[in-house]
């Protein structure tokens, strides 16, 4: 026989009172939107706890905590074989865990505000494995327990934003805007005798 240890299951963690009242307020804004032009503005402007770069202060403190109890839960209630990598415990070190991990937690909270399980059953069916697929993609057999890697991509990320290439880049965007204006001049142009070779080449 299976010896009982307690909870069979353990419930979803609750985020802070901040990121739950934002939450509450943005899900009644779907439901009956403000009409009022300051209010759509002040919409706008709210906080999304499944953005975290909009998120300050008390919230964003309040997210970084739910977020670890939130790693630990998926790991420990909805992995069990070492195949898949899990959350690792360095994950505030991965900015794409991060975002990942805040849209996971938040889609996964919504769903205590539903009345049917199909919304929970589209969390398991969808966003659970498509965040797990995306984690083993994105880190591999990297950043084992007690072993966070460095990011394998800096080297090319610090070049990809080193003053010279971005130059390079601003100087492209220039030409194309000016390239992009003297077509639109000449295409206002009054039209001029059809030249006898229309040669697409020369056009560009």
């Amino acid at each position: 026989m299976m010896p009982l240890v307690g909870l069979m299951v353990r419930p979803f963690p609750e985020p802070g009172p901040t990121i739950r009242t934002a939450m509450e307020q943005l899900q009644q804004a779907t439901v009956e939107p403000p009409a009022d032009e300051e209010e759509l503005r002040e919409l706008a402007q709210m906080p999304r706890p499944w953005d975290p770069a909009t998120c300050t202060g008390l919230m964003r403190s309040e997210l970084w905590a739910w977020l670890d109890l939130v790693a630990m839960w998926v790991n420990e209630q909805h992995l069990w074989n070492v195949t898949r990598p899990g959350i690792p415990e360095c994950w505030p070190a991965h900015p794409h865990l991060v975002h990942d991990l805040a849209v996971l937690a938040c889609s996964r909270y919504y769903t205590s505000f539903a009345v049917t399980p199909a919304a929970l059953e589209d969390w398991h069916r969808y966003a659970l494995p498509g965040f797990l697929e995306r984690l083993r993609d994105r880190l591999g057999d990297g950043c084992q327990p007690g072993k966070h890697q460095p990011r394998p991509r800096r080297e090319r990320d610090e070049s990809h934003a080193s003053t010279r290439v971005r130059r390079g880049r601003r100087q492209r965007y220039r030409d194309d805007v000016e390239r992009a204006g003297e077509l639109a001049a000449a295409a206002s142009e009054p039209d001029d005798p059809k030249p006898e070779h229309d040669d697409l080449h020369e056009r560009w």
